[in-house]
């Protein structure tokens, strides 16, 4: 009894890939590989959800074929967590979503209260269950997708990044969460990640995608990480006469109920500056709160200036957002890069960033990892005093991620101050020269949530389109 796909072969860009896959019950492997090489088609094919399905060869789950399986036994055989768990919600908060996963397995009523609180409690999220999905971080929406895939109760789960939104110790309770559960109900979990470290005792074998598929054991894919990590080009930080470029007084920063509190905090042009911590501890609202669409108390200042009177702050940022879906304008790649740029600079960036070949492409047909290099890309020509950048490395093997921090230290080295929201402390080490660690600040208990004030809404309202221009 085992997942089993013998002699099957499927293409990405026109390029045949062969594999042979078993997957016994209990049992863990890992897939590592460049993006865009074919991960997240494996696991669509896998879940059902190409139609086509494999050119070749023969896939079984428990000995029957994927078209012999009705839809509701398909999803208690085998359950997906998407790389963007924005792709996979239905309903608006995580209570809601859970009960539709329940209504479409035809569970009795009566018993869904019990199944949600029992899947809300495992992933510790029981006090998000009624928070819209819109005020989630991309961390704790991460913990639901999984709330959502282990409440069906199917056999096999397919995790594709489960742990690229996650600080290092969520990661970890998860994985011995996930441990707990393969010992007690025999779950095959086949997985894709990039941080080797993370998984180092708990997955059996890695499917490397080089050419094709090849089956690598922990430490020998253990090597092969360290080795690539020491072949990383040295960072080379230029430093700058400095001016300060954003400050903090007296900033208190909302976050449900409870408000971080801040000590005065000043940046200057010219740096990289890392903001960490654990998942939901308001990285992301802080950058909002930069971009007045997060309440807050105090006093941001841009080049001197209160940034609620500055003249023109969306002149002087641009934002990266999280998900680089919410941010494309263009119908194709080309396009998206091409606003400001000569053609021949856009062709060498899409050459650097590995997607010359997806130009005519539109970006939401890219991979994720793609989609994050070009969102990148696409705004790093902006003349901007101010650069804000959501977990930019997301869905990047080692390679790909040290490539991405380094066009925004080229970014830096230009006198633009750039802040970095990332849980790769590493790579924030090797090229920020200051980590703000949001695990460290005193929080105070507030009465409700707090709702932004008349004149934030007013001024985002106003100044919304000039964000875009140039």
């Amino acid at each position: 009894m085992s997942l089993l796909v013998k002699n099957g072969c499927f293409f990405v860009d026109q390029k045949r890939l062969d594999l042979t896959l078993s997957l016994a019950p209990g049992e863990t492997k890992g897939i590592y590989g460049a993006s865009g090489t074919g991960k997240s088609t494996l696991f669509h094919l896998l879940a059902g959800l190409n139609e086509k399905g494999f050119e070749e060869g023969t896939y079984t789950i428990n000995d029957r074929t994927l078209n012999q399986l009705s839809i509701r036994e398909r999803s208690t055989s085998i359950s997906l967590l998407f790389q963007n768990p924005d792709m996979q919600f239905c309903m608006a908060t995580p209570r809601e979503e859970l009960l539709f996963c329940l209504e479409n397995q035809c569970i009795p009523q009566a018993d869904m209260p019990k199944k949600v609180a029992e899947a809300l409690t495992f992933c510790e999220i029981s006090h998000l269950a009624d928070q819209p999905f819109t005020t989630l971080s991309g961390g704790e929406k991460q913990l639901v997708a999984l709330a959502c895939c282990l409440i069906l109760k199917s056999r096999y789960l397919l995790l594709d990044e489960p742990f690229a939104n996650l600080d290092a110790d969520t990661s970890q309770k998860v994985i011995r969460k996930l441990r707990q559960l393969q010992k007690q109900h025999a779950i095959g979990i086949l997985l894709i990640d990039h941080q080797i470290k993370e998984t180092a005792d708990w997955v059996d074998e890695w499917l490397l995608i080089e050419e094709g598929f090849r089956s690598v054991d922990q430490e020998k894919m253990r090597t092969l990480d360290q080795e690539l990590r020491r072949s990383l080009p040295p960072v080379e930080i230029k430093k700058l006469s400095a001016k300060e470029r954003l400050s903090f007084q007296d900033f208190r920063l909302p976050i449900r109920n409870q408000a971080i509190v801040f000590p005065n905090l000043t940046f200057d042009s010219g740096t990289m500056i890392g903001l960490t911590g654990r998942s939901g501890s308001g990285k992301s609202s802080f950058l909002k709160a930069i971009l007045q669409q997060q309440a807050y108390s105090g006093t941001i200042r841009l080049c001197g200036d209160p940034i609620k009177k500055h003249p023109s702050p969306f002149r002087s940022i641009s934002w990266i957002m999280q998900n680089p879906q919410d941010q494309f304008l263009a119908a194709t790649v080309a396009q998206e890069l091409s606003q400001g740029r000569a053609a021949t600079e856009s062709d060498k960036l899409l050459e650097k960033l590995r997607i010359q070949n997806k130009s005519t492409q539109s970006p939401f047909l890219l991979s994720q990892g793609q989609q994050r290099r070009l969102a990148v890309a696409a705004l790093l020509q902006r003349p901007v005093k101010l650069l804000l950048v959501d977990e930019p490395t997301y869905g990047q093997d080692v390679k790909q991620a040290w490539q991405v921090m380094q066009l925004l230290a080229e970014k830096a080295a230009s006198g633009t101050l750039v802040l970095i929201v990332s849980h790769d402390v590493l790579l924030l080490e090797a090229f920020c020269s200051q980590i703000i660690d949001f695990n460290h600040y005193e929080k105070e208990d507030i009465d409700a949530h707090p709702q932004p004030d008349s004149q934030v809404i007013r001024h985002f309202r106003t100044r919304l389109t000039g964000f875009f221009s140039k």
